[in-house]
């Protein structure tokens, strides 16, 4: 058996929290780590539906839980050979980058620079990533709930032996948000780009609007799968163009989007239906 130790920590001055929403965070938990192991290492999506005894070739398991503010160990294990043999060779902490992009950019988040050995993992899920990321938002949800209605933050870390916690991901009332009041505006506008980020295989990035000061979250308006490849093609060019320059420096691309945003108004994501020649 293969196992990875994580723990949950909820940023709480008592050492308790509320057990209904406490509960509700730790299954989703459970869920969205569970889905997206068994995504990457079976390259499979199973079907929606409860979790049974059965499903035994990835798990959760809780293990004794800790002090200090509110802290829940458990630990993924894996008991096929196959498997193990596979997130072996794909090593531990790429394994763990991976199931951290798929939270992150769910949560139009910046995941970073992946490693190329990640993104080599990626391009193995094509064709299955847009589910992926559909697939885990009820149970990131039900992961916020701890965040959303007590407003504290939730950390997902990793622990190794003789090493110190690893944060892989971050949850706030703020994450919450971009989950649940998110909305798409009708409306389709220009923008003039430079692409920062971009992982061609999910369709998801970071771009840079001329004059601005910071960095967005970017994907397609439809599924990877439907997006015309010169569209593809043109968004990746500009990455490769723009590599190491100063974006107000670099190559603008104008872009054909909506915006996806709060009740603020503040965008938290560009959909790109077309480049405007």
């Amino acid at each position: 058996m293969k196992k990875l130790e994580l723990d949950l920590l909820i940023e709480t001055e008592e050492n308790e929290i509320d057990m209904q929403y406490g509960l509700e965070t730790l299954k989703g938990t459970s869920d969205v780590v569970s889905i997206i192991s068994e995504a990457v290492l079976v390259g499979a999506i199973k079907k929606t539906g409860r979790r049974t005894h059965k499903s035994n070739e990835v798990r959760t398991k809780l293990k004794q839980s800790f002090s200090g503010s509110f802290g829940q160990r458990f630990s993924l294990e894996i008991e096929d050979k196959k498997l193990i043999r596979k997130l072996n060779k794909m090593g531990d902490d790429i394994f763990l980058e991976v199931l951290s992009y798929f939270i992150l950019e769910a949560l139009y988040l910046d995941s970073g620079n992946l490693s190329k050995e990640a993104s080599d993992v990626l391009d193995g899920l094509e064709g299955i990533s847009d589910n992926l990321f559909s697939r885990i938002i009820e149970p990131l949800k039900d992961m916020h709930q701890i965040s959303k209605y007590f407003q504290h933050d939730v950390k997902l870390r990793y622990r190794k032996r003789g090493h110190p916690e690893k944060q892989l991901v971050c949850l706030t009332d703020k994450t919450a948000a971009n989950l649940t009041d998110a909305q798409v505006l009708a409306e389709e506008f220009e923008i003039d780009a430079v692409i920062i980020r971009y992982h061609s295989k999910t369709g998801n990035g970071r771009l840079h609007i001329r004059g601005g000061d910071r960095f967005y979250s970017f994907g397609y308006a439809t599924q990877i799968s439907l997006v015309q490849r010169l569209l593809r093609r043109d968004i990746s060019e500009n990455l490769h163009i723009n590599n190491g320059i100063d974006p107000e420096e670099g190559t603008f691309i104008k872009l054909r989007v909506k915006k996806k945003v709060l009740p603020t108004d503040e965008v938290v994501k560009y959909l790109v239906l077309g480049i405007v020649k």
